[in-house]
């Protein structure tokens, strides 16, 4: 998501300085995760070993964190109201770099073995691992050894798994806990029958280094839209404004919330019973692109699947986000996208036991954090979804796809305009066949008071200056324009309580809710997000959590929303 508001960048043009890492300090952003983690020395035979290729990794992402950190800096003194991409780009910076620890905590234990802690013993029951938890530990490196394929490393926050099966292979597991020099577990192996069947949601996964997972189909794409209407839509058109037409395109009201269950372990069982107390049953989840697959070809679903069947077991459905591409490719390439586009269908998409139906693709491509910190492309985004949707409704005709989309000053590249005035157009002009393939929008039109309109028609600030919500209106015309009469999905909106009280936050949900019920045209809200995650925050993402650090307080804002969805149908 991004800053919605101006007074912040003003608190903190004031803090930072020039140095690097005051400015990290004020963000809260940690640029030498794994430093605990005992490194082996450098020889000339390791050089091109997973170990030098992670440790390497990392350094090259830590330099990148400090790059776009000192860019932010210079940003918030120069520009105070318009760094939200140069955050996003640190925040984007930060993440790798904790991701990165992950590979390390498994690879560097190879070469130590200074713990107190005991070696996990594994318990093999057919296809599935399992092993006694070990005091003061929630997370556990996991390493899957296959012949003549590179070691799969991941970090699972459970006690048990079942890897995905290799029919005909021989393959060895081990485990270890996350806490620095535990040894590793007495290898076990597994051997797949050649024929062994396999579950919907877990097929077999065979690197490769040039094909995708998933051969596709040739199968006839949805017929084109005619004008006002699309294939995914039906019902009236009537005006785009607030007292819009009456199509509900025959979807009941999604209410959904950004609560990233993935990794949460115990937490994710008492989150899903405050969303299901405040009346949700979606979750908005991250299949991180770079994450599910690392190297080209090589797979690894297991964080995702273990996501699947919590979720599923408590009856909470996920709207997977797919985006944020690897180190091997870039955002740009739509070959590389579409074929893991198909390859995260095939495995969770309708017909398979996840039976997804909805799924988003890319989390706000027009930010440059989401687009590997380079300028947006409207052009480049709207052939990665054609790529991707014709890829996807190939292995799964009936999924449902949305598209992302705003109206606002952040920067974009190409097109008519050197701003997002024109992301929609340009899309379009790029792929003038992208209405086949769209089913719903995605936005996210954080701002001030939603019931505020705008300054002028068909712009994106309110009559207070701030972005306005009603900005929704402008970015439906203009597909209207291109003939596509859509479901727009809300899937992030908020306020945090860094910036405004908890009464303007009670206040604006509840002027959200009415303007929700004021188009119908709306099919979906995920609130974002769930819980505060900083008991000392120094920016204002902490304070969208609707739920307070620690006692898990309701907010305000929390009420309003549990009065509101009972409304929305």
């Amino acid at each position: 998501m991004f800053p919605s508001s101006r007074p912040r960048w003003t608190r903190i043009a004031a803090l930072a300085g020039s140095s690097v890492v005051t400015c990290l300090s004020l963000l809260t952003f940690t640029v030498n995760a794994g430093a605990a983690i005992a490194q082996p020395a450098a020889t000339s035979s390791a050089a091109s070993s997973p170990v030098a290729k992670a440790a390497r990794t990392r350094t090259a992402d830590k330099r990148a964190l400090v790059s776009r950190t000192r860019a932010l800096a210079a940003c918030v003194q120069r520009h105070p109201h318009s760094c939200a991409a140069a955050e996003r780009a640190v925040r984007a910076a930060s993440a790798k770099v904790h991701a990165d620890r992950i590979a390390l905590v498994a690879y560097y234990t190879h070469h130590s073995g200074s713990s107190s802690l005991s070696a996990p013993v594994i318990n093999v029951s057919g296809h599935t691992l399992s092993w006694a938890p070990v005091a003061n530990v929630s997370a556990y490196g996991f390493v899957r050894k296959t012949p003549g394929l590179p070691d799969q490393y991941s970090l699972v926050h459970a006690t048990s798994i079942t890897p995905p099966a290799i029919p005909g292979a021989s393959v060895r597991y081990s485990v270890r806990t996350d806490v620095s020099g535990s040894a590793w577990a007495r290898e076990v192996l597994i051997t797949y029958p050649a024929s062994n069947p396999v579950s919907p949601v877990t097929p077999p996964v065979v690197p490769t280094e040039v094909t995708p997972p998933v051969t596709p189909p040739v199968v006839t794409p949805p017929a084109p839209p005619t004008e006002g209407s699309s294939g995914s839509g039906s019902g009236s058109e009537g005006s785009p404004g607030t007292s819009g037409g009456s199509e509900t395109f025959g979807l009941p009201f999604v209410k959904g919330m950004n609560a990233s269950l993935k990794g949460e372990g115990s937490n994710g069982t008492e989150d899903i019973a405050k969303m299901r107390s405040l009346g949700v049953s979606w979750t908005r989840e991250d299949l991180a692109w770079s994450e599910a697959e690392p190297e080209k070809g090589v797979f690894n679903w297991t964080n995702f699947d273990h996501l699947i069947a919590e979720t599923k077991a408590a009856g909470i459905t996920v709207l997977p986000i797919l985006g944020y591409a690897p180190s091997w490719t870039t955002p740009t390439n739509a070959a590389a996208y579409a074929e893991f586009v198909a390859a995260a269908v095939a495995r969770y998409g309708p017909g398979t036991s996840a039976n997804l139906q909805w799924w988003e693709l890319w989390n706000e491509p027009y930010f440059s954090y989401a687009w590997d910190n380079k300028t947006p492309e409207p052009e480049a985004y709207a052939r990665d979804y054609l790529a991707a949707a014709e890829a996807a409704k190939s292995v799964a005709p009936t999924v449902k796809l949305l598209i992302a989309a705003d109206y606002q000053e952040s920067a974009q590249t190409g097109g008519t305009s050197p701003h997002e005035f024109n992301w929609v157009s340009d899309m379009f002009t790029a792929v003038p066949t992208l209405g086949k393939w769209i089913d719903g929008v995605s936005v996210h039109p954080y701002g001030g008071d939603p019931s505020l309109p705008l300054k002028e028609a068909g712009g994106y600030l309110d009559t207070s200056g701030q972005w306005g919500f009603q900005r929704i209106n402008t970015i439906r015309e203009k597909f209207l324009a291109h003939g596509v009469n859509v479901p727009f999905w809300i899937t992030e909106e908020g306020w945090s309580t860094w910036e405004v009280s908890e009464a303007t936050l009670a206040h604006n949900y509840t002027d959200l809710l009415t303007q929700i019920k004021a188009r119908p045209w709306v099919r979906a809200l995920f609130p974002f997000g769930l819980r505060e995650d900083d008991p000392h925050p120094t920016n204002n993402q902490p304070g969208f959590g609707l739920l307070k650090y620690g006692t898990l307080a309701p907010k305000s804002g929390w009420t309003a929303l549990e009065a509101g969805f009972k409304t929305l149908v």
